[in-house]
Parts: C-alpha cells; sequence; structure tokens
C-alpha cells in the first residue's frame, strides 16, 4: 500500500449531551468513511469539555459509557478505522484516544501528561504505554495534548520506533499566538522523527475556554499541507504517500545513530489492514488570521456558543456610547444575530448628548432593539432617602449599580443573558463598580486590553462601519460626574497595557519594568491597584481566555 488516506474532523461538542456529540460525530465520519482508511476527532470529542467533577456522578459514567458503546455498535457500518477522544473507564478513569473498527474496540491510548490548567490530575489516571499502530505498510504513533513533546511523554519511544506518520489529539486552548507556538512544536516533531504529524484539534467555547480547531497536517519536510478553518467546524481528507515519508528518512539516514535511547519497556501494538484503494486528496490549506481577526473571531464563538450551549434566548447589555460596549454588542450580534440582541440606554444627569447620539447611531446601524430607562429620578431618590449632601464616589458608582439593577430586572422578566463590558485593563485595576457595571452573566471583552478593544473595533468596522467614528476617537469616560475622564485615575491606556502586558503576560517584576522606561510612581500605582482589585475579580463574571495569561483562567491569587 503506497498511500494512507486520513481524515481530520473537528467538532464543536456539546458537555454532556450524548446524544448530540455521538450524533455529530456518525454524522461526519458517514460523509469521509468511502474514501478514507482513518477517521480521526479530537480529544474529548464524545463527552465534550470539561466535564470536572461530572466524572463523580456515576449517571454521568453510565452515559458516557454506554454512549461509547453504542459509537462501538454503530461502527459496523463503517469500512475505515476511527480514533476518537473521549474519557474512557479501564480499570480506572482516562482521558483516552479509542480505537474503533467493525464492532471492536482494537486499543485504547491514554494520555500521560495531563493538563493542570484544567486539573486533570483530579480525574484521571496517567497513561503508562504508548501505542504503536501498524496500519498496512505506515507505523502510526498516538498521542494526546502534549504527550508527544513533553520530557515525560513518549517523544523518544516513537522517535526510536522511526514512526512514519503521529497522530495528535487535541483540546489545545486558544490565546493569541498559541497557534503559531502549536505548528511550531509540530514542525519540529516532523523535523526530528522524519514523519507526518497530524492534530486534530477540538473547537467552541466553554466557559473560560475558547478552542480554535485549525488541525493540520505537517509533512516530514516542515511543510503544512493540510489547515482546516479556525473557530469552525470543519474537515478534510488528505494522502499520505510512502515515497515522500521514504525520501526524507533515506535524506537523513546519519541521524538514526544520534537518537536518544527509548526507555520505555512496554507498549500496545495493533496490527490493520485495509485493501481498499480510495481516490487521492491532497487536502487543503485554510487562510491564516490577522491578529485583530483571530482574537474577534474567538469572542465571537466564546459569546455564541455561551449562549447557545445554555438556552438563552437573548442577551441584553447597556450601552453607553462608548468604545467597550460598542464593540460588545458588535460581537453579540455577529455572534446571535441582531433580533437576539437588546441594548439599553441609561442616561444619568452627566450622560452628554454625544453618547446618546453614538448609542443610538450604533443601535441603528446594527439593527438591534434599544430600550431607553433613564435612572434621573430614581438616583435623586436614593440620595434623597440618605440624605448626604456632599457628592462623592459613593454616589458614583450608585449610578452603575442602578444599571446593573435594569439590566438585572430585565433578565430575569424575558430570560435574557446580562452581557458585562469591562476589559481586560479595567479590570485589572479594579477600575469598575462592583455589583454595577462589571457585573453581568458573561463578559466577552474581560480578557481583552483596551487598546486591543480599540483595534477590534476598526478591524470591524473595516467588516461593516458600525460603529460611529466619534466612539473611537473621544476620551474614554464613564460620566459619573461632570467632565469625568478615565485618565485622572488611570495612565493613558498605552502606557498601562504595557506595564500590564509585562506584568501579566512577562511576568516581570516591578523593577524589571521600570527599567524598561517606565516612570516609577506609575508602575509601582498601577501594580498595586491590580493587588487590590482581586477581591472585585473574584466576584466578577467570566469570560473567554484570549491572552496567554487570563485572570480568569489562569491566575489564583489571594486577596490582599
Amino acid at each position: 500500500m503506497d498511500k494512507l488516506n486520513i481524515a481530520l474532523v473537528q467538532i464543536d461538542p456539546v458537555l454532556g449531551n450524548f446524544d448530540y456529540n455521538l450524533n455529530k460525530v456518525l454524522k461526519f465520519w458517514g460523509q469521509v468513511d468511502g474514501h478514507s482508511h482513518i477517521v480521526i476527532f479530537p480529544e474529548l470529542a464524545l463527552s465534550g469539555f470539561f466535564p470536572a467533577d461530572l466524572f463523580f456522578e456515576t449517571d454521568f459514567l453510565l452515559n458516557l459509557k454506554q454512549t461509547i458503546q453504542r459509537l462501538v455498535k454503530a461502527s459496523e457500518n463503517f469500512n475505515s478505522t476511527l480514533i476518537i477522544g473521549t474519557p474512557y473507564f479501564d480499570r480506572g478513569l482516562f482521558n483516552s484516544a479509542l480505537v474503533i473498527k467493525k464492532g471492536t474496540i482494537l486499543a485504547g491510548y491514554h494520555k500521560r501528561c495531563l493538563e493542570e490548567a484544567f486539573n486533570e490530575g483530579r480525574y484521571f489516571h496517567p497513561g503508562v504505554k504508548p501505542l504503536l499502530i501498524n496500519f498496512n505498510t505506515f507505523k502510526i504513533g498516538v498521542s494526546i495534548g502534549w504527550d508527544c513533546w513533553k520530557d515525560n511523554g513518549w517523544f523518544h519511544f516513537y522517535n526510536q520506533m522511526d514512526v512514519d506518520l503521529l497522530i495528535n489529539l487535541g483540546a489545545f486552548p486558544y490565546y493569541q499566538g498559541s497557534f503559531k507556538e502549536r505548528e511550531k512544536v509540530f514542525q519540529a516533531l516532523t523535523q526530528r522523527f522524519n514523519a507526518y504529524v497530524a492534530c486534530v484539534n477540538l473547537i467552541g467555547g466553554h466557559e473560560r475556554w475558547v478552542f480554535d480547531g485549525r488541525s493540520l497536517v505537517i509533512d516530514p519536510y516542515e511543510e503544512t499541507v493540510t489547515l482546516l478553518s479556525g473557530f469552525k467546524e470543519d474537515f478534510c481528507i488528505l494522502s499520505i504517500d510512502c515515497e515522500t515519508i521514504l525520501r526524507k528518512k533515506l535524506s537523513n539516514i546519519q541521524l538514526k545513530k544520534e537518537k536518544e535511547p527509548c526507555m520505555c519497556c512496554f507498549f500496545d501494538e495493533v496490527f490493520l489492514e485495509d485493501g481498499r484503494r480510495p481516490l487521492s486528496f491532497t487536502g487543503k490549506i485554510e487562510d491564516k488570521f490577522s491578529e485583530e481577526e483571530e482574537v474577534y473571531k474567538a469572542l465571537v464563538l466564546a459569546l455564541r456558543d455561551y449562549v447557545e450551549k445554555r438556552g438563552f434566548k437573548k442577551v441584553v447589555l447597556g450601552l453607553s456610547g462608548g468604545m467597550d460596549s460598542s464593540l460588545v454588542a458588535c460581537i453579540a450580534v455577529d455572534a446571535l444575530g441582531k433580533e437576539r440582541v437588546v441594548g439599553v440606554f441609561m442616561p444619568s444627569p452627566f450622560t452628554s448628548k454625544e453618547s446618546r447620539e453614538d448609542a443610538t447611531k450604533l443601535a441603528q446601524n446594527l439593527g438591534i432593539e434599544l430600550l431607553e430607562y433613564p435612572i434621573d429620578e430614581v438616583f435623586e431618590t436614593f440620595r434623597k432617602t440618605f440624605g448626604y449632601p456632599e457628592f462623592d464616589v459613593a454616589d458614583e458608582n450608585l449610578q452603575a449599580r442602578l444599571r446593573a439593577n435594569i439590566l438585572f430586572y430585565l433578565s430575569n422578566k424575558k430570560g435574557y443573558l446580562v452581557l458585562c463590558t469591562s476589559n481586560k485593563s479595567e479590570a485589572a485595576v479594579g477600575y469598575g463598580t462592583l455589583y454595577g457595571d462589571i457585573a453581568g452573566g458573561f463578559a466577552p471583552i474581560v480578557d481583552v486590553y483596551k487598546t486591543m478593544v480599540y483595534r477590534l473595533a476598526k478591524y470591524r468596522n473595516s467588516l461593516k462601519p458600525d460603529i460611529p467614528e466619534r466612539v473611537l476617537l473621544k476620551v474614554p469616560s464613564a460620566e459619573l460626574r461632570p467632565g469625568q475622564t478615565d485618565y485622572e485615575v488611570l495612565p493613558p491606556y498605552e502606557i498601562l497595557d504595557q506595564i500590564l502586558e509585562l506584568y501579566f503576560e512577562k511576568k516581570a517584576s516591578i523593577n524589571s519594568i521600570i527599567e524598561k522606561g517606565f516612570e516609577k510612581s506609575v508602575v509601582e500605582k498601577v501594580l498595586s491597584m491590580v493587588k487590590k482589585a482581586e477581591f472585585k475579580r473574584k466576584q466578577a463574571p467570566f469570560g473567554p481566555k484570549v491572552t496567554k495569561t487570563s485572570m480568569v483562567a489562569d491566575r489564583i491569587y489571594p486577596v490582599f
């Protein structure tokens, strides 16, 4: 057999909806079965991501077991071999890749390098053996996640066994730059193994996590020969030929003498044959994204999946005429459609005429429903009730909390999801009102720095200019008192975000940040605000991780 046809299928499963996930698997499998020898689905494709303490519920485990049994039974109707990611009980619970063909589970590979970020060690046993598949003349290794790369994984074993193809099932979370990092790792593997590497990655939004898909195949010459779509379900078939592998291995025959000794004495091995000779397929390569397009697509997918998978009818958000709410409104419309987005304009005595015009224009451009509930009377009634004559920060925060009350009243009445419009820069330094403007059921841009918010708005306007130009140009202000601007409390966002990125993403110390030319007093003030705001972040809604160090997904910090 001189070629092997593999099908890569990236899907967006729903956590715990076993019927839905199984039907999706069977549907896609049926579409590629006739032209494929091996069909590959991502990590945790049957269960959805991430079950967490559902693993402690007997009914969940029984439903999972029954779903696997139904899948094995259904495989009798297919000719290709299936490799699919699922939790699997094998004298203990494992994060597994099952090899299924014609009504039989031929083998199970168990993930070895469990992810700390998902606390996988709380639920899964680590795998203890690699898996080798001899498929006609092809020698194939199987891995999940970073098993193929980390020192305590099976890198040395597969290298020593001289595999022709390494199959990797992934649930790799998205963040800015993550795809390039992943592609670089797999290119290094192909160079080391002189083999093809095929990674099938999960897609979808799952609470704090977004999975971008972008499944790929890299050939022995480190060229990406297949790249699936980002942030949506996709599949394709690729023909892998023996000649390319043999030619590369022969050209690097000297390297065989330099391989590390294999430390693994035990491994599982499966022998498969498939005499079918389907047509040849060249795969496909989807376009790569700009940074702004990539982040925007991640946010849209995260919001869409959060709303759809939890059954919300509509979303509601406050429209202030400012930058953050304008961008979140656009994300919501692109994720759900204009009919499912409700904007609420809640003017106070300090709301400017320009803000009213900008909020109204945005709603008109997007075609969404816009409600108006002034807070003037209730605000004054509240102040008179307490009788404090001075106007201070308590009165500013009162306005934000009154607006939150209106949004959550509508949420209760109508079953809407309240969207929080706070960004990462504000959340980092606590520039927001607890139970006020940082309240909500989901926070789409909570991991987006303010400078990136502007970049995303400009990107979105390049597609359709819905955000009024004035919103992009005016000085940011919460408009909680006359003449207020963000810069009375914060340094310019261009400076603030650089400091925050060094601190969060680069793990830089205070001194190293100052040494880069930032004023000592500014750095100390910013990082002091970050620490003091931890109590707010612990009570704020979560949203999707899109930076390398998300405050809602990666950072566990004490309250000061």
